[in-house]
């Protein structure tokens, strides 16, 4: 597929500068939308571009689908303001969704949007500001559309927001170590990057931020609005699936940057893979030495441990500590679909490793210079 020519950013090249300033001329921005099975949420997420307070006409729309089955490409198809993709491809996933409308955006720059969010009014004329010659990339405020449906949204709410960077853990703007599916990108670098890897089942996001930031760009996260979402969990079957995945993508993440971020990637390991192993060897070494009481006294208060920093997660996003608690056992109950999720992973990527090799040697074993005889053994 042919790329795009790419335009400069010479009205970006000052973040920090007030929308007044800074946007004296509006930059252009290929907004692409990406879905699967989207019609209850696409019509609104256009509208909430085309409701944006930004000059239409600097607005590209692109809708990119992954082979929907229901009717998001004749709801796309009967918008004449959009630019309709659809990816003909057997396995699509969101990263091939990404790249395609990355190599059929028209500017440089790209705002990505996942179809089942509604971008703020304000986010595209905020966000411009900070994008520049070193900033690569800007995300914002991402928020549950429906916080109280029940406790999976509750908590997904609390999550979107809370941002691993150079302060640690905060909810505060700062830079930060990656971004999600709704970003404020520069197509000129994201192509420069090699783009999303389309082999990721999950985790493309982190694994294209941590790819720009070893080029030695950065990625700001605001804490002004961006959008709201619907997750759309309403069974722990749901959710299982879901946390699950994030542990596949944990291990790609480590598999491709351990050199570069095992201080990010080594914290989460080290609490996903503890948490979940320890709890069960203190109560089997209980069992074992007679010891029953002690070892489940022990295994709970691992397990369990994050209860004791209610005070802080309430402090950190300002909720009661009720809720604040709530949180603590989804972190200590989203550990085990993650271990799931990672194990599974290493024991695919070590079992494509041991088919490669022995690939490898039967390759081997056939290049020139052997001699076989009738039955296919090589002579001595």
């Amino acid at each position: 597929m042919k790329k795009q020519n790419i335009t400069s950013l010479t009205t970006l090249d000052f973040p920090g500068q007030t929308a007044r300033e800074s946007i004296r001329q509006y930059p252009a921005i290929s907004v692409v939308i990406i879905g699967l099975n989207v019609e209850r949420y696409l019509y609104h997420c256009i509208q909430s571009i085309r409701q944006s307070n930004y000059p239409q006409d600097k607005l590209e729309l692109i809708y990119v689908d992954s082979r929907s089955i229901d009717r998001s490409c004749e709801i796309a198809g009967q918008l004449p303001e959009v630019r309709l993709i659809r990816l003909e491809d057997d396995q699509p996933n969101a990263a091939k969704a990404r790249n395609a409308g990355a190599l059929h955006a028209g500017h440089n720059l790209i705002q990505f949007v996942d179809a089942d969010s509604y971008l703020h009014p304000d986010w595209l004329a905020n966000a411009v500001n900070h994008i520049g010659r070193r900033v690569v990339a800007v995300a914002g405020g991402l928020n549950e559309r429906y916080p109280n449906r029940n406790f999976f949204h509750r908590m997904t709410n609390l999550e979107w927001n809370l941002r691993w960077g150079k302060q640690g853990w905060s909810t505060k703007d700062q830079e930060a170590n990656i971004f999600g599916g709704n970003v404020l990108i520069r197509r000129d670098l994201m192509l420069a990057s090699d783009g999303y890897d389309s082999n990721l089942p999950a985790g493309e996001d982190p694994d294209l931020s941590m790819r720009m930031r070893h080029r030695g760009l950065s990625i700001r996260r605001l804490i002004i609005p961006m959008a709201t979402h619907d997750i759309n969990i309403g069974d722990f079957r749901t959710y299982f699936k879901r946390t699950r995945r994030t542990g596949n993508a944990y291990f790609q993440l480590a598999s491709r940057h351990w050199r570069h971020e095992r201080g990010y990637l080594g914290k989460i390991l080290i609490r996903l893979i503890a948490g979940a192993i320890l709890p069960p060897l203190l109560i089997t070494a209980g069992i074992l030495t007679g010891q029953i009481i002690p070892g489940a006294v022990m295994a709970a208060v691992v397990a369990l441990r994050l209860v004791f920093k209610t005070g802080r997660f309430a402090r950190m996003f300002s909720i009661s500590r009720r809720l604040a608690f709530q949180y603590s056992l989804h972190l200590a109950m989203a550990v085990y679909p993650q271990f799931i999720g990672l194990t599974g992973a290493a024991l695919a990527h070590l079992k494509q490793s041991m088919i490669s090799k022995i690939n490898s040697r039967k390759m081997d074993s056939l290049k020139p210079g052997k001699q076989f005889n009738l039955v296919g053994y090589p002579n001595r």
